[in-house]
């Protein structure tokens, strides 16, 4: 026999019992369309992720200082820090050829009740870093949105910009309001476990709506003064020199001079991370994912097989006489085998033309469904978290025939071990 000869007959066996073939095909379109959609879930995320990375900056990295080991007798302290971030270290990164960019990074005292004051009225209040809109780029949360005045500089000093919130426990509600305080006096004052309070009068220059999710009273200011803040509360003139500053960021001005900065800070001491570090692990991660993914597929396909399986072995003994048939007029051993095989393989193959088209159908279902529960949750993020990529594609197809494949080995082998005398007497 031919193979456009097996072709045929196989096509001619199958249509001949269209309602079992399908339904021996419905468990591979199973398996391939749960495979097709959690493999393209894994191939989106990490694309999205990987396009996160990528406008954040992979050649960023960010230095930390590193501490002593915390014990039992220090679990509610402020570590002592062993390699600390000094004014020397921030200039000496500045000065290097291979650098763009250095910001050194200073919180809020650990463990200090700080307040928000403007006119008689006090709140206690989260300090940060400057809110730096141009750059904040958080998939999962909403942009920070400038709601009067401006933004801090990165050398601001002796200004403050107030979150919405903090300016509502104030009692001020309206936007007319908040462009009147745009300009005037405000302070920030830091009372220390040791009794003492200080009041660090500051400029309100402007209002932001962080959309954090949780409403609590924010401020901003510049590295000086959290630097002031800090000196003050520690009662350490020389803070920086002994202290350090709480994280560095570095942007390099390439990816591998980000890899030899890195190198070069851990060999000295410091803890640091690059996004490419972070990167290479989230994509690990993702194949770990993807197989975890997968194998759900895999289960079904397996149950699948069972089926072809049975499906052929039936067919084996509804078309025994038909095989004594082609054995006696010349078919051999190998074409009734390869017959059965090309049978089970076309289910197989069947079964994953359905599966995944379904599964590239489900997937973009999915994906619009995610994207409006997220708009309806209030977070605008936009992003394509299914995705069938050609070698996905190919993959499940083959993988699909490989099953119909290996599912018909054995009723193929049956086939080709019946006498063909015997076979024209089964009844």
């Amino acid at each position: 026999m031919t193979l456009k000869d097996v072709a045929k007959t196989s096509f001619d066996n199958l249509s001949r019992h269209k309602v079992r073939t399908a339904l021996s095909a419905v468990g591979v379109t199973v398996g391939i369309l749960t495979i097709v959609t959690m493999v393209s879930l894994g191939i989106g995320v990490q694309r999205e992720v990987a396009q996160t990375f990528r406008s954040a900056g992979l050649e960023m990295v960010e230095v930390s200082p590193v501490t002593e080991e915390r014990t039992a007798f220090t679990q509610f302290t402020e570590l002592e820090r062993t390699v600390c971030i000094t004014p020397g270290l921030v200039e000496e990164m500045r000065a290097r050829d291979d650098v763009v960019e250095v910001r050194p990074r200073m919180f809020r005292p650990w463990g200090a009740s700080i307040y928000l004051k403007i006119g008689e009225e006090m709140v206690e209040v989260i300090v940060s870093e400057p809110v730096r809109l141009e750059r904040a780029q958080e998939p999962f949360t909403r942009p920070p949105e400038l709601v009067a005045g401006e933004d801090l500089t990165d050398d601001s000093q002796g200004e403050i910009v107030v979150d919405v919130h903090a300016l509502e426990a104030l009692g001020y509600e309206e936007k007319a309001e908040f462009d009147e305080l745009i300009g005037q006096e405000a302070a920030l004052v830091i009372k220390a476990p040791r009794g003492e309070v200080q009041e660090f009068p500051l400029r309100l220059v402007g209002v932001v709506d962080t959309h954090y999710g949780i409403d609590y009273p924010r401020t901003y200011v510049g590295l000086a003064d959290s630097v002031a803040l800090n000196v003050w509360y520690f009662n350490d003139p020389d803070f920086l020199e002994n202290e350090g500053y709480d994280a560095l960021n570095i942007k390099a001005a390439s990816l591998n001079d980000a890899v030899r900065i890195v190198e070069n800070l851990e060999e000295r001491g410091f803890e640091v991370e690059s996004l490419k570090t972070t990167m290479d692990i989230v994509n690990k991660a993702m194949i770990i994912l993807q197989t975890m993914l997968g194998s759900i597929g895999g289960l079904a396909l397996f149950v699948a097989s069972i089926g072809i399986a049975n499906t052929m072995v039936m067919a084996v003994y509804e078309r025994t006489r038909e095989i004594g048939i082609l054995k006696a007029i010349g078919a051999s051993p190998g074409d009734v085998r390869l017959l059965f095989v090309a049978e089970a393989s076309l289910i197989g193959l069947l079964g994953g033309v359905v599966g995944t088209i379904g599964g590239w159908l489900l997937g973009l279902g999915l994906n619009e469904g995610i994207l409006a529960y997220l708009r309806w949750q209030d977070i605008p993020m936009e992003g394509t978290f299914f995705v069938v990529t050609g070698w996905l594609v190919v993959l499940a197809l083959a993988f699909a025939m490989v099953v119909g494949l290996l599912a018909g080995l054995y009723p193929a082998a049956r086939a080709a071990r019946l006498d063909p005398l015997e076979a024209l007497r089964y009844e």
